[in-house]
């Protein structure tokens, strides 16, 4: 009865009012969506010609060769091994990094890393300088961990899921701009005539042109984030404490008392653990839907493919972008409040399944003569997967809720995006096959 009586008395007749949504600052936000942009387009500019580019350099001797070699040398959201490999050796490091020195300039760095060897990349005329283009993009470019680390600085657990969802709609978006950039302007001298009488470098490098319109993004990005980016890094605060006239002992904390450096064991938890292994299982996924789809799509359809040329491998591309802004613009944030981000997660990580499936299915169309079919078919496929990527928006909400502090924000999402590097390079392997 007194047990009752306590949960009555301290049960507030009038429920609680919701919690206010604190508003995203949109300038910073803006610029951290900016140059998450630029970063599939770098990434995925080379994949509606970069079959064909393998087969001129002499890196294949016929299409069913191509595979391997695509494996190796590509980057992609999903990327293949040798920038996979690359980032692996370098993007905790740069995480890590943006906790002592800031997140503004690591991201500077970056953006301009990503300009340089899109640029090189595009002036390559053999394999071994293709591998080693995308190994210095690899080894240069640590965004994706400190873009995350930002985004976390600048929202609350009101915000978060609307902040978050940014993210696949600016890759997304990216990847647009690439199969728009990669299949309309490589080759140039076969499409622009004219362009390339005036300026015949294009015609001796004719995969440069695509790269040099991808490098304006994180130019611009290195040059808008110099000027208006504001440091999230929270400043270590300094207490000192005196004993007497004599003696005074200095300390430093984070923000609101947490201590400025962590121990680098905290990031390896079970809860962390648990994590860092879905988030390998989902890059896994991920890589062998994005490195299959350009690989199937070139491949002749005797073979088993859909023998597309490098214009319809960038308008399947652009379908598959467009199905993934349309679903997840608005969808995420409503389902992540109703069901909530652990659930959902585990709901979308099932859809991969169908993704997979619709893929084979496509080859019986095409050889058909189906080709409205073949259309129609990508289109629901790539809808399927567009609502399980939304498993990768979860992970970064989870990943960031289980660090240990603000300051480590930058470490944690080094260690997620490395999981995510090793395991994307070892399904290379099997993708290739």
């Amino acid at each position: 009865m007194a047990s009752n009586a306590i949960d009555t008395e301290t049960t507030p007749l009038i429920p609680s009012p919701p919690k206010r949504v604190t508003p995203l600052p949109k300038i910073q936000l803006s610029l951290v969506c900016l140059i998450r942009l630029t970063e599939p387009i770098c990434f995925l500019v080379v994949f509606p010609y970069i079959n064909q580019m393998l087969l001129e350099v002499g890196a294949a001797k016929d299409p069913e060769a191509v595979g391997y070699a695509a494996g190796i040398v590509s980057s992609l959201h999903p990327v293949e091994s040798i920038f996979s490999v690359t980032q692996l050796l370098t993007v905790f490091h740069w995480g890590t990094l943006s906790d002592r020195i800031g997140r503004k300039p690591v991201l500077i760095m970056g953006c301009l890393g990503s300009a340089v060897s899109g640029i090189l990349f595009g002036f390559s005329t053999t394999f071994t300088a293709l591998v080693i283009t995308r190994s210095l993009n690899g080894l240069m470019n640590g965004n994706v961990a400190v873009l995350k680390s930002i985004m976390g600085e600048i929202s609350d657990d009101t915000n978060q899921s609307k902040a978050f969802s940014f993210f696949p709609l600016c890759l997304n978006l990216g990847g647009l701009i690439a199969a728009f950039l990669g299949g309309t302007f490589a080759q140039p001298h076969k499409k622009f005539p004219r362009l390339v009488a005036a300026l015949p470098i294009f015609k001796t490098y004719p995969y440069l042109l695509p790269n040099l319109l991808a490098a304006v993004f994180p130019i611009t990005a290195a040059l808008l984030a110099f000027l208006y980016l504001k440091e999230t890094l929270p400043p270590p605060k300094v207490v000192t404490t005196s004993h007497d006239d004599d003696d005074s002992e200095t300390t430093q904390t984070g923000q609101d008392g947490e201590e400025a450096e962590f121990k680098y064991s905290d990031l390896f938890s079970h809860k962390i653990n648990s994590i860092m292994f879905s988030f390998g299982v989902l890059s896994l996924m991920g890589t062998a839907m994005g490195g299959l789809i350009p690989l199937y799509c070139f491949t002749p359809v005797p073979n088993g493919g859909l023998g597309f040329d490098a214009t319809q491998i960038g308008n399947a591309m652009s379908a598959r972008a467009v199905s993934t802004i349309v679903i997840q613009l608005g969808a995420f944030p409503y389902l992540q409040r109703r069901v909530g981000t652990l659930r959902l997660y585990r709901f979308l990580l099932i859809l991969w399944i169908p993704a997979f499936l619709g893929l084979p299915l496509l080859n019986i169309l095409a050889r058909k003569g189906e080709h409205v079919g073949v259309w129609v078919g990508l289109v629901l496929t790539f809808a399927c997967g567009s609502i399980a990527n939304m498993a990768f928006v979860c992970n970064l909400l989870l990943v960031n809720e289980a660090a240990p502090s603000r300051r480590s924000l930058g470490a944690i999402n080094g260690l997620s995006q490395a999981v995510s590097s090793g395991c994307r390079s070892v399904i290379t392997s099997w993708v290739e096959t």
